[in-house]
């Protein structure tokens, strides 16, 4: 298969429409954005009372106001974003197979890499219609000021990013397990632990490394687990106008808890970028896998050129029928 083909499998896939016109058919997906956008919107109202009443931070006036709404907003779209995607994806695979359509797909035209790719598309592209029917309530903080455009397409950014990791990562469990309740439960775990555990996780680093060098006065260097948490990227990526990048030799350093200067070695990377590369590698990895798993399920099937021809007629019959 050339390239060209390969592209126009991905780009003209089945699945796509078949799974996003049986979703939007159906009232939860009406049900589930209003849901959405009442809490962020919610939420949002709630901090933007709580940053007006009691202001804190650098900013001052609406500025301050706007940005401490807009980090919030950020915040609570992530942590939304990480509670559907699982939900919207754990069931993808796993689903075919509860309802033994599974090996029907795998019979067909379709290679295991258009049915993974075409779940992903069809899961994510609710998460997306979600996240742009979000933006007038990110749009209205401009009005404030405090947040510049770059921010407002980088924390666009890193959602979407976001939202693509956890559902690769609930499609690979899916095609792991056979029951949908053990997928699900399993993706909402690997969730917590990307998003919760590597927070507190590197919080717990960052403080045992400042207290071990004993240098109480000078800021602490955050620890790479926290240069891989979306929660962290999006605070500094607002609220620190440096962007807090840091050296990769010195995040190596800290990773491996070597002692010694800091190392000032290698080109620096902002939180954020390194946190939309590790989320690149487990899209990479989780769909790598989930291709695997399925073409381990795939019947052995001749293709239609291999396949063997039809026996010839004997000479006999052949002689006969021309009499």
């Amino acid at each position: 298969m050339t390239w060209t083909e390969w592209l126009i499998h991905l780009i003209d896939n089945p699945l796509v429409v078949k799974d996003g016109v049986s979703r939007m058919r159906s009232w939860r997906a009406p049900f589930i954005i209003t849901l959405y956008l009442g809490l962020l919107g919610l939420f949002g109202y709630a901090f933007f009372v709580l940053a007006a009443i009691y202001p804190q931070g650098q900013r001052v006036g609406a500025a301050q106001v706007g940005a401490s709404t807009f980090t919030a907003l950020a915040l609570i779209q992530l942590s939304l974003v990480s509670l559907f995607a699982p939900a919207l994806a754990a069931g993808a695979i796993s689903g075919e197979r509860e309802r033994r359509t599974l090996d029907v797909l795998l019979v067909s035209r379709v290679t295991p890499l258009g049915i993974v790719w075409g779940k992903l598309v069809a899961s994510v592209a609710f998460m997306l219609l979600l996240i742009l029917a979000a933006l007038p309530l990110f749009a209205a903080v401009f009005l404030f000021g405090g947040i510049d455009f770059q921010q407002f397409v980088v924390t666009q950014l890193l959602t979407v990013t976001t939202a693509l990791a956890m559902a690769s990562t609930s499609l690979f469990c899916s095609a792991l397990f056979r029951r949908t309740l053990t997928s699900t439960v399993v993706a909402y775990g690997v969730a917590f632990f990307g998003l919760v555990g590597t927070l507190v996780g590197g919080v717990m680093l960052t403080v045992a490394a400042y207290v071990r060098t004993g240098n109480l006065v000078a800021s602490p260097d955050a620890h790479p687990l926290l240069f891989a948490n979306p929660f962290y990227a999006v605070n500094q990526l607002i609220n620190e106008p440096s962007g807090s990048p840091m050296h990769i030799g010195r995040l190596l350093q800290l990773m491996f808890a070597l002692g010694g200067p800091p190392v000032q070695v290698g080109p620096t990377v902002e939180p954020w970028q390194a946190t939309i590369l590790v989320q690149l590698v487990i899209i990479a990895l989780s769909l790598f896998g989930a291709v695997q798993l399925l073409q381990g399920w795939r019947p052995l099937v001749p293709r239609r050129e291999d396949a063997e021809p039809e026996p010839a007629e004997p000479p006999e019959l052949v002689e006969g029928s021309r009499a």
